[in-house]
Protein backbone atom coordinates (compact mmCIF):
# COMPACT_ATOMS: atom_id res chain seq x y z
CA UNK A 1 0.00 0.00 0.00
CA UNK A 2 1.32 3.42 -0.90
CA UNK A 3 2.11 5.88 1.87
CA UNK A 4 0.37 9.19 2.40
CA UNK A 5 3.37 11.03 0.98
CA UNK A 6 3.25 8.92 -2.17
CA UNK A 7 -0.46 9.61 -2.56
CA UNK A 8 0.19 13.33 -2.16
CA UNK A 9 2.98 13.12 -4.74
CA UNK A 10 0.60 11.43 -7.17
CA UNK A 11 -2.07 14.09 -6.59
CA UNK A 12 0.53 16.83 -6.99
CA UNK A 13 1.74 15.34 -10.25
CA UNK A 14 -1.77 15.14 -11.69
CA UNK A 15 -2.57 18.68 -10.55
CA UNK A 16 0.58 19.95 -12.25
CA UNK A 17 -0.42 18.28 -15.51
CA UNK A 18 -3.86 19.89 -15.22
CA UNK A 19 -2.28 23.32 -14.66
CA UNK A 20 -0.18 22.85 -17.79
CA UNK A 21 -3.06 21.83 -20.04
CA UNK A 22 -5.99 23.89 -18.77
CA UNK A 23 -6.58 27.67 -18.76
CA UNK A 24 -5.29 30.11 -17.81
CA UNK A 25 -1.78 28.78 -18.50
CA UNK A 26 -2.84 26.54 -21.37
CA UNK A 27 -4.42 29.40 -23.28
CA UNK A 28 -1.93 32.14 -22.35
CA UNK A 29 0.96 29.95 -23.50
CA UNK A 30 -0.40 30.20 -27.04
CA UNK A 31 0.52 33.88 -27.03
CA UNK A 32 3.72 33.96 -24.98
CA UNK A 33 6.66 31.67 -25.66
CA UNK A 34 8.00 32.04 -22.11
CA UNK A 35 4.77 30.57 -20.75
CA UNK A 36 4.99 27.73 -23.25
CA UNK A 37 8.45 26.96 -21.88
CA UNK A 38 7.00 27.14 -18.37
CA UNK A 39 4.59 24.38 -19.40
CA UNK A 40 7.51 22.20 -20.51
CA UNK A 41 9.40 22.82 -17.28
CA UNK A 42 6.39 22.03 -15.10
CA UNK A 43 5.99 18.69 -16.87
CA UNK A 44 9.70 17.83 -16.73
CA UNK A 45 10.79 19.19 -13.36
CA UNK A 46 7.58 18.92 -11.29
CA UNK A 47 4.96 16.54 -12.68
CA UNK A 48 7.27 13.75 -13.86
CA UNK A 49 9.39 13.42 -10.68
CA UNK A 50 6.29 13.58 -8.48
CA UNK A 51 4.56 10.85 -10.49
CA UNK A 52 7.65 8.64 -10.29
CA UNK A 53 8.05 9.22 -6.55
CA UNK A 54 4.38 8.28 -6.09
CA UNK A 55 5.21 4.80 -7.45
CA UNK A 56 1.79 4.73 -9.11
CA UNK A 57 3.32 3.39 -12.33
CA UNK A 58 5.69 0.79 -10.88
CA UNK A 59 3.63 -2.00 -12.42
CA UNK A 60 4.52 -0.79 -15.91
CA UNK A 61 8.15 -1.72 -15.28
CA UNK A 62 7.19 -5.36 -15.84
CA UNK A 63 6.44 -4.64 -19.50
CA UNK A 64 9.35 -5.42 -21.82
CA UNK A 65 9.19 -2.14 -23.80
CA UNK A 66 9.22 -0.17 -20.55
CA UNK A 67 12.14 -2.20 -19.16
CA UNK A 68 14.10 -1.47 -22.32
CA UNK A 69 13.17 2.23 -22.30
CA UNK A 70 14.23 2.63 -18.66
CA UNK A 71 17.74 1.32 -19.17
CA UNK A 72 19.96 4.29 -18.22
CA UNK A 73 21.37 4.92 -21.70
CA UNK A 74 17.97 4.56 -23.38
CA UNK A 75 16.23 6.82 -20.87
CA UNK A 76 18.94 9.49 -21.10
CA UNK A 77 19.02 9.56 -24.89
CA UNK A 78 15.24 9.41 -25.13
CA UNK A 79 14.71 12.27 -22.71
CA UNK A 80 17.38 14.55 -24.17
CA UNK A 81 16.25 13.73 -27.72
CA UNK A 82 12.59 14.48 -27.02
CA UNK A 83 13.53 17.65 -25.14
CA UNK A 84 15.68 19.00 -27.98
CA UNK A 85 13.12 18.04 -30.62
CA UNK A 86 10.25 19.94 -28.96
CA UNK A 87 12.46 23.01 -28.52
CA UNK A 88 13.09 23.14 -32.26
CA UNK A 89 10.93 26.08 -33.50
CA UNK A 90 9.32 24.16 -36.35
CA UNK A 91 8.28 21.37 -33.96
CA UNK A 92 6.63 23.40 -31.19
CA UNK A 93 5.05 25.77 -33.72
CA UNK A 94 3.51 22.78 -35.49
CA UNK A 95 2.28 21.41 -32.16
CA UNK A 96 0.54 24.71 -31.41
CA UNK A 97 -1.69 24.22 -34.45
CA UNK A 98 -4.32 22.01 -32.80
CA UNK A 99 -5.40 20.58 -29.48
CA UNK A 100 -4.41 17.06 -30.58
CA UNK A 101 -0.87 18.05 -31.55
CA UNK A 102 -0.46 19.99 -28.30
CA UNK A 103 -1.47 16.92 -26.32
CA UNK A 104 1.02 14.88 -28.34
CA UNK A 105 3.75 17.37 -27.44
CA UNK A 106 2.87 17.41 -23.74
CA UNK A 107 2.38 13.66 -23.60
CA UNK A 108 5.72 12.76 -25.18
CA UNK A 109 7.57 15.29 -23.01
CA UNK A 110 5.93 13.90 -19.85
CA UNK A 111 6.53 10.27 -20.85
CA UNK A 112 10.20 10.86 -21.69
CA UNK A 113 10.70 12.77 -18.44
CA UNK A 114 9.06 10.00 -16.42
CA UNK A 115 11.35 7.40 -18.00
CA UNK A 116 14.30 9.63 -17.20
CA UNK A 117 13.34 10.22 -13.56
CA UNK A 118 12.48 6.56 -13.10
CA UNK A 119 16.18 5.80 -13.55
CA UNK A 120 17.27 8.53 -11.14
CA UNK A 121 14.61 8.13 -8.44
CA UNK A 122 13.05 4.68 -8.66
CA UNK A 123 14.26 1.38 -7.24
CA UNK A 124 12.62 -0.64 -9.97
CA UNK A 125 15.33 -2.61 -11.75
CA UNK A 126 18.20 -0.18 -11.08
CA UNK A 127 19.83 -1.77 -8.04
CA UNK A 128 23.27 -1.80 -9.73
CA UNK A 129 23.04 1.84 -10.82
CA UNK A 130 24.73 3.57 -7.90
CA UNK A 131 23.74 6.93 -6.47
CA UNK A 132 26.95 8.41 -7.88
CA UNK A 133 26.05 7.18 -11.36
CA UNK A 134 22.53 8.56 -10.93
CA UNK A 135 23.91 11.98 -9.94
CA UNK A 136 26.08 12.01 -13.06
CA UNK A 137 23.09 10.82 -15.12
CA UNK A 138 21.03 13.82 -13.97
CA UNK A 139 23.83 16.41 -14.23
CA UNK A 140 24.82 15.47 -17.77
CA UNK A 141 21.19 15.67 -18.89
CA UNK A 142 20.93 19.13 -17.31
CA UNK A 143 23.98 20.30 -19.26
CA UNK A 144 22.76 18.79 -22.54
CA UNK A 145 19.31 20.36 -22.24
CA UNK A 146 20.80 23.80 -21.51
CA UNK A 147 21.66 24.23 -25.20
CA UNK A 148 18.27 25.61 -26.34
CA UNK A 149 18.27 28.03 -23.41
CA UNK A 150 21.72 29.34 -24.37
CA UNK A 151 20.52 29.95 -27.92
CA UNK A 152 17.36 31.69 -26.73
CA UNK A 153 19.18 34.04 -24.36
CA UNK A 154 22.03 35.07 -26.65
CA UNK A 155 20.34 35.07 -30.05
CA UNK A 156 20.29 38.64 -31.47
CA UNK A 157 16.79 38.11 -32.88
CA UNK A 158 13.63 36.27 -31.98
CA UNK A 159 13.84 32.80 -33.50
CA UNK A 160 11.50 31.05 -31.02
CA UNK A 161 8.00 32.50 -31.11
CA UNK A 162 4.53 31.01 -30.93
CA UNK A 163 2.35 31.08 -34.09
CA UNK A 164 -0.09 33.37 -32.24
CA UNK A 165 2.71 35.31 -30.53
CA UNK A 166 1.38 38.43 -28.81
CA UNK A 167 4.24 39.48 -26.54
CA UNK A 168 3.23 43.13 -26.85
CA UNK A 169 0.08 42.36 -24.88
CA UNK A 170 2.33 41.44 -21.98
CA UNK A 171 4.55 44.50 -22.37
CA UNK A 172 7.37 42.55 -24.02
CA UNK A 173 9.03 42.30 -27.39
CA UNK A 174 9.26 38.84 -29.00
CA UNK A 175 13.01 38.87 -28.32
CA UNK A 176 12.47 39.65 -24.63
CA UNK A 177 9.87 36.88 -24.48
CA UNK A 178 12.40 34.46 -25.93
CA UNK A 179 15.13 35.59 -23.52
CA UNK A 180 12.84 35.06 -20.52
CA UNK A 181 12.06 31.57 -21.83
CA UNK A 182 15.79 30.84 -22.06
CA UNK A 183 16.37 32.06 -18.51
CA UNK A 184 13.53 29.86 -17.27
CA UNK A 185 15.25 26.88 -18.84
CA UNK A 186 18.53 27.82 -17.21
CA UNK A 187 17.64 28.83 -13.68
CA UNK A 188 14.52 27.02 -12.35
CA UNK A 189 15.17 23.84 -14.33
CA UNK A 190 18.81 23.64 -13.27
CA UNK A 191 17.84 24.27 -9.65
CA UNK A 192 15.70 21.13 -9.76
CA UNK A 193 18.17 19.00 -11.74
CA UNK A 194 21.26 19.99 -9.78
CA UNK A 195 19.35 19.91 -6.50
CA UNK A 196 18.35 16.29 -7.11
CA UNK A 197 21.84 15.47 -8.40
CA UNK A 198 23.37 16.95 -5.23
CA UNK A 199 21.01 14.88 -3.07
CA UNK A 200 21.95 11.73 -5.01
CA UNK A 201 25.65 12.56 -4.70
CA UNK A 202 25.27 13.06 -0.95
CA UNK A 203 23.56 9.67 -0.68
CA UNK A 204 26.45 8.12 -2.61
CA UNK A 205 29.08 9.75 -0.36
CA UNK A 206 27.21 8.56 2.74
CA UNK A 207 27.27 4.99 1.47
CA UNK A 208 23.48 4.68 1.29
CA UNK A 209 22.15 1.66 -0.56
CA UNK A 210 20.59 2.28 -4.00
CA UNK A 211 17.91 -0.18 -2.92
CA UNK A 212 16.34 2.76 -1.05
CA UNK A 213 16.13 5.73 -3.40
CA UNK A 214 14.04 8.87 -3.11
CA UNK A 215 10.67 7.13 -3.32
CA UNK A 216 11.42 4.98 -0.28
CA UNK A 217 12.84 7.84 1.75
CA UNK A 218 9.33 9.32 1.64
CA UNK A 219 7.70 6.27 3.19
Amino acid sequence: MRSLMQKLAFAGGLMTVAVVILPPLGSAAQQLFALHMAQHLLLIAVAAPLLIVSRAFDGLSRLTPVREATKPASAWIGFVGVFLFWHWPAAFQWAAGSAASRLLEYGTILAAAMLFWSVALSDQGHERFSYGARALFVMTAAVATDLPGVIMVFSPRAICTMPDENALRWGLTPLQDQQIAGLLMWVPANLVFFGIATWLFARWISGASPHKPFSQVMT
